[in-house]
């Protein structure tokens, strides 16, 4: 059938009657085009009222509901679902968007869509804007062209002061900062370059205001020795804003150039270089930190102020510190344990800093259920964070780990939402405070909480891939099935040797009644999980809901195999024992993991 007719267009009009921005696409609602890079496209008149719908709320689910309502009528008597899925189609296709992986438009099963791009408006005209200063920054190309002329006649701090920044329609600014390029020619020297990184996002992350996020140091160290543009960066991750930069030691001097660039036209905001004599490494960081910092709150955060302290720092511990973050990222049980020997060394070089005690205790508990059992983990966990926490109270990282013994090994909700709580108030971006949250709510029972708070970690960190897979068993515990599948085939595109997921897709596709589907993950899940006996044990509970006992079987024993070496979560067996109907061998295991305390 045809294109649907809308009964009305003015019984429930969106707000928006200027132009919008997102990506490389720019909707004007007053003359009704959407144009991409300043190209116009063919679109009619009933996709581009959607899409005004869906702009009007970004980041919000739109129901099917709402859209028959404001488009069709409460009394249409068509076929609507029909005529909705095709004026969708006709949105994405217009968009290059994809249904499966989409990049503007999320499609929510059963319920509706939802705009997930960042979203910017343009500066009203100068006859528009409020008697007052708004709270929201906002840049346009206008604002650049009189901060070029301010700049030539000699008013450059005025400029800068007075000037709107661009925002999102959601009023948050997002921020990323890209990894630092060694330009010194050693490869060894990286850690400085790394360390420059780490510490820009720290002390940004901790600025607090409500309308700045700060892109995790995960995501951000994805891009170290990118090829990519910054316009590609900023849309695969969502940002407003990059801060780029290089470092150059040379003898005793380091050099650093560093630029704030509008992600959207690439626009250089601003750029610095700073040459200082390298006497003290940390002090060299921290000061040239902290001026970039106060150079970005001039553009961003006019309020704010210094939030960079002393800290204890010696350069061959950092070394190692450094260099077990790098393999805490890959996530594998061999990554896992050369992390924690790294930040072991680190400890037994310098005792006072609180950082490597932080993350030893974040690798410890990184490896609980699937490298290491929580008995064995926990008394770890707890003695370093509380010694990480002795150095540095105000560590946020070491709070949340401190949360996770509390939910996990003691059973201590209140204690554990305290702990959360105090990350958070310290550093209002960091992920994995968001992640305790997940797990936290989850535990409660309070579902929705706990998906809102996985987007929020999400929104901060989109490319790790641990939220990710928490999110996964909780959309999987809660019954979203169909939610399990989509996310996890968004975090095998991030991750695709990760063995957890496709386990747990495995289990949603055998849940939904798709065998082949089900068989197919469970096998990469086994041929990716190596010596994992929980990833293994998880697998063979999909292969025996999906009618295939006997490779069940063959799976469940290799993990009970390995099981007498290592920690395979006896929650994860018992499921594997119910699926195949041996109810006495499950309450056996299920009695076993109250025991072990299964996360």
């Amino acid at each position: 059938m045809g294109d649907l007719a809308p009964v009305t267009q003015t019984t429930s009009q969106p707000s928006l009657s200027e132009r919008i921005r997102f990506g490389v696409f720019e909707a004007d609602f007053r003359s009704g085009e959407l144009r991409k890079s300043g190209v116009k496209l063919k679109l009619h008149s009933q996709p581009l009222a959607v899409l005004k719908i869906l702009l009007e709320h970004p980041g919000e689910i739109v129901t099917r509901e709402e859209l028959q309502q404001q488009l069709w009528g409460s009394n249409t008597f068509v076929d609507f679902e029909h005529g909705l899925n095709k004026t969708i189609n006709k949105l994405r296709e217009a968009l290059s968007d994809k249904a499966d992986t989409p990049r503007y438009i999320e499609t929510i099963p059963r319920r509706g869509y939802r705009f997930i791009a960042p979203v910017i408006r343009p500066t009203p005209a100068p006859e528009q804007l409020p008697t007052e200063r708004s709270s929201k920054p906002h840049l346009n190309v206008w604002a650049l062209v009189a901060v070029v002329v301010l700049l030539a006649v000699g008013i450059y701090w005025f400029a800068f002061r007075n000037r709107i920044a661009q925002a999102p329609v959601s009023g948050k600014a997002m921020l990323a900062v890209l990894p630092f390029e060694n330009l010194s020619g050693d490869n060894s020297e990286d850690y400085f370059a790394d360390g420059l990184t780490e510490e820009m996002i720290a002390q940004l992350g901790q600025l607090q205001p409500a309308n700045l996020g700060v892109i995790a140091r995960t995501s951000a160290m994805r891009y170290k020795h990118t090829k990519e543009s910054v316009a590609q960066i900023g849309h695969e991750l969502g940002v407003n804003y990059l801060v780029e930069g290089s470092v150059r030691l040379a003898g005793q001097r380091v050099r650093i150039t560093a630029q704030l660039v509008q992600a959207g036209d690439q626009t250089h905001l601003w750029a610095e270089s700073y040459e200082t004599p390298l006497t003290d490494i940390l002090k060299v960081q921290r000061e040239i930190a902290e001026r970039i910092t106060g150079s970005l709150k001039l553009e961003l955060l006019p309020s704010q102020k210094s939030v960079a302290t002393a800290a204890h720092f010696d350069p061959e511990a950092y070394r190692k510190y450094l260099l077990g973050l790098n393999e805490a990222r890959k996530g594998t049980r061999d990554s896992q344990a050369k992390a924690i020997q790294y930040f072991q060394e680190a400890i037994a070089i310098d005792p006072k800093d609180a950082r490597p005690y932080a993350a030893l205790a974040e690798a410890y508990n990184a490896s609980v259920p699937y490298y290491m059992g929580p008995r064995e983990a926990w008394p770890l966990i707890k003695q370093t964070v509380q010694k990480a926490l002795e150095i540095d109270p105000d560590l946020a990282s070491a709070h949340v780990t401190l949360g996770d013994t509390n939910l996990l090994m003691d059973w201590n909700w209140p204690a554990a939402k305290a702990e959360y709580d105090r990350a958070l108030a310290i550093n209002p971006n960091l992920p994995q405070a968001h992640l305790g949250y997940v797990i936290y709510f989850a535990t409660m029972g309070r579902h929705d909480e706990a998906i809102a708070h996985a987007r929020q970690a999400f929104l901060i960190d989109p490319l790790a891939v641990e939220t990710r897979t928490w999110t996964l068993w909780v959309n999987y515990f809660s019954g979203h099935l169909q939610e399990t599948v989509e996310e996890a085939k968004r975090t095998l595109e991030l991750e695709p040797q990760a063995a957890l997921p496709y386990a747990l897709l495995a289990l949603a596709e055998a849940d939904l009644g798709h065998k082949e589907q089900a068989v197919q993950a469970a096998q990469s899940a086994l041929r990716l999980a190596g010596n994992s006996g929980s990833v293994i044990a998880t697998a063979a509970s999909a292969l025996a809901r999906a009618g295939e006992p006997a490779l069940a079987r063959q799976a469940l024993d290799h993990a009970l195999q390995l099981e007498k070496q290592q920690y395979v979560c006896r929650f994860l067996v018992a499921g594997v024992y119910l699926d195949l109907g041996e109810t006495n061998h499950a309450y056996e295991s299920l009695e076993k993991a109250f025991l072990q305390r299964s996360s």
